[in-house]
Order: C-alpha cells, then structure tokens, then sequence
C-alpha cells in the first residue's frame, strides 16, 4: 500500500482467506497474546481461541486485562463470482475448500456467526506488553504497566469460567459450602520501585526454565525473575546500567540461562544470565531502533533470529556467523517502522511481519524462485506489472490495518494469525495456510 493511499478504504476478498473474523475492543489494544491451549492442535472447523489482551483506555483506571473466549470460528463463506472475480483470478491451494479429513466441519452453530465470550481483570495503567507463559498447565501472564511496573497474574479461574463454565460452578458451589472457600486476586506479584524506575517494554519468559521471565525498560535496565518458594518472583540476576532504551527480549528457545536484547539505536546483544555484568556479544543491526525480534524455537533453526527495525528494514540473521554483523535475507517490502515479526511455530522457514503501513505479511523464508514452474502455475498473470515486484518468499499480505501493534501465530490452530490495532482484533487464516505449514 503506497504511503498516499493511507485513506482508502479497502475491501477483501473472502477468496483470499479460508476464514476470516474482525473484533472491536472498547478500547485499542497495543499487546495481547494467544493463551496456550491444552486440547493440543486442530484444524477441524467450527474452531476456538483464547486471547488475552490489555488496554490502552484514556485514563488509567479505566485499563483492564480483557480475557476472550472466541468459539464457533467457521469457514469463510464466499460471496457470488463477480464480473472482475473469475475462479482464474485467484491462485491458491487446489482442492482448499474439500471437506474432508480433519478440515470436516461440524453441524453449523448459530448461523455460522462466532459467539464471543469476555471477563475483564483490573489492571492500573496501559499495557505496554502482555505476555503468558508458554509453559503447559500454568494460567500466568505478565504485564508490563506504563505505570512503571511489570505484574504477573493468574487467570486459571477466569480462563475456566469462560472455558469450562459447567464444571468450574460445580467446583465451586461445593468450595463454598467448606471453611478454606476465599476467593483469590488474580494479581499474583509485583515488582517493586527499585527494579525498574520507568516503564518499558521488553518482557519475555523463558521456554526452558519453567516460570522464569525477564524484563527491560526505557532507561536500559535488565531484570530476570525467578519464582521462589513463595509463590512469588525474585530478582535472580540484572544489569541497571543506565543506556538505551530496551525494545524486545527473547529468551533462548535451547539455553536457560541465555537472552537476548534489542535496543533503541539498532544494536542487539546477547545475554549470559549468569554473568549480567555486561552483554557476551553485540552487533549492530540497523542504524535505527530495533522494535521488535523473533528467535525461531524450532531446534533444528534455534540459530536464526528475525529483527523488525524503525526503519521498515526486516532482517533475518544466522546467530552463528554474527561476527560479519550482516544478515543472512532481508525482506524489502514494508516502508513504515515495524511493530512485530514472528516464525511459526508449525514451520520453522515462515514468518509474519506487521509494520505501521497498515499490512500483515506472512513470508516463506525457504522458497527460491523457478520462473518456468511459476510461468505454468499463474499462466497469463506472469507478466503483469503489479505483480513483478512482488518478493519470491511473500506469500500472503493482509491490507487495512489501522497502526498494528502484534502479530501472533496461533500455536493450536495451524495458519491462524491474530493482529491488534487501533480498531481491534483481526482474526485470519489465508486460503494457502497448507502450503505455508508444509
């Protein structure tokens, strides 16, 4: 989208995705993240999401945690062919729309119309960044305020009684007939003035080491928290030296005792837990901010990590030959700052970026490009113009967004991604997601 068409009003084609669903929140939404699902993997229409968003209202008493209980996500239904729509005019994965296997939907619900269920949190403050714990079994998210303080709640009984309304009254109402029955604050720890004296928005736990997160500020401060046997955090190890401002953590997805940092000024370091006294290894990476960063968890590509600079310059970087400070791929497709990229978790070669020029793009790291073989496939729109610009590894571009703050993956529901921006949520799965989870 050209940078003077930011006004133009754009309309999708249901084509393009195999479902698609909008949300509007009382209040933008600058961070959420997508509440880890017990039930493991499905792609079998009618599906469900939980989603945990946090405000941005225009008072901080206003602010709340907004937890979503999204069902009944159906199929797409496509509207009648248009005179300029030609079964020919679209390329996607053949035989998508087959109603068999685990793609077989069940009887529709409600006309096809997703039902949405909420429970609000009290949170002071904007959430600048949400993020739950990625470890099985365990309900935490924690919460960076721009109060000044990072917050870890438990939202077990709220995800329940949205999840699970049936049993979770039963447990209850038999709870309450006995002495112990207290019902408990989902505010589980805080951390305290000394730890962070502004608000920031690096925050990130750890994949290896179960309930241990980091956070860094806008004065370049560094915390790791470590549960203790409380039942709260403590601070494990830091580095407060005064620098600047920290934009993104990512915790090793091999190594619990290793992170990285982005920062304002385009220079990422890589952290040793053990030893905060300084940073092991740094590079600089663009010559502006670097918003955001993804280090692939798959094992097999732990060593590659995605950076988003200000900038509008997405790079891909091999963390075994940083010493040559280049990357190994850029993609030059986004002309505003970057406000999120991520590798799937079902394809280790797949990325989504969102940037501030209204788009979601979702790129195939691994294709290389076979003019003949794409002289066959797309036939007579291998030569149009507004077409031979377009990137060999870009595979979807999701348009209209209104300053995007998050992309995620879902990590239960193979092709799904989940936007915020300022008008709300953007719910979609585009009709190639077999060809990207391949």
């Amino acid at each position: 989208m050209e940078p003077d068409a930011e006004n133009m009003q754009l309309e999708f084609s249901n084509k393009a995705y195999d479902s698609f669903l909008q949300l509007r929140t009382e209040y933008p939404c600058l961070s959420f993240d997508v509440v880890l699902d017990k039930e493991g993997s499905t792609t079998k229409y009618p599906l469900s999401m939980t989603l945990l968003c946090g405000s941005q209202a225009d008072s901080s008493q206003k602010n709340h945690l907004i937890l979503l209980h999204i069902k009944n996500i159906c199929r797409t239904k496509h509207d009648e062919l248009s005179d300029d729509d030609s079964e020919d005019s679209y390329i996607g994965d053949e035989g998508e729309n087959d109603d068999s296997g685990e793609d077989e939907e069940e009887e529709e619900v409600n006309n096809g119309e997703p039902l949405v269920n909420h429970r609000l949190i009290a949170h002071y403050g904007t959430a600048n960044r949400v993020r739950c714990c990625p470890t099985k079994d365990t309900s935490l998210v924690a919460v960076w305020s721009d109060a000044g303080h990072v917050q870890v709640f438990d939202t077990e009984s709220d995800i329940r009684l949205l999840t699970d309304f049936s049993n979770y009254t039963k447990e209850q109402a038999k709870a309450w007939k006995s002495t112990e029955a207290k019902k408990k604050s989902p505010l589980r720890f805080c951390t305290d003035s000394s730890s962070h004296q502004t608000e920031g928005y690096g925050l990130d736990w750890s994949t290896v080491r179960a309930g241990a997160f980091a956070s860094g500020d806008c004065s370049g401060a560094l915390c790791v928290w470590h549960p203790s046997d409380d039942g709260r955090w403590q601070c494990a190890a830091s580095n407060r030296a005064v620098g600047q401002s920290i934009e993104e953590i990512q915790w090793s997805p091999t190594q619990g005792d290793v992170l990285l940092t982005t920062r304002a000024g385009g220079v990422v370091e890589v952290w040793d837990t053990r030893d905060m006294r300084a940073s092991k290894v740094s590079w600089q990476a663009d010559p502006t901010d670097i918003n955001v960063a993804s280090w692939n968890r798959a094992r097999q590509a732990s060593h590659l990590l995605a950076t988003g600079a200000e900038s509008g310059a997405v790079a891909v970087w091999d963390l075994r030959k940083i010493a040559t400070a280049e990357p190994i791929q850029r993609l030059p497709w986004h002309r505003r700052a970057i406000s999120s990229v991520e590798f799937s978790v079902h394809n280790e070669s797949v990325l989504s970026v969102t940037a501030d020029d209204g788009q979601c793009t979702l790129w195939d790291l691994s294709l290389e490009r076979d003019p003949g073989e794409e002289r066959q496939v797309v036939g007579e729109l291998f030569d149009r113009p507004d077409l031979t610009n377009i990137p060999d590894q870009l595979m979807f571009q999701h348009q209209g967004l209104v300053h995007p703050k998050e992309a995620h993956w879902h990590q239960g529901i193979p092709g799904m991604v989940v936007t915020t921006d300022y008008n709300g949520l953007n719910l979609f799965r585009p009709m190639n997601w077999k060809s990207l989870m391949k």
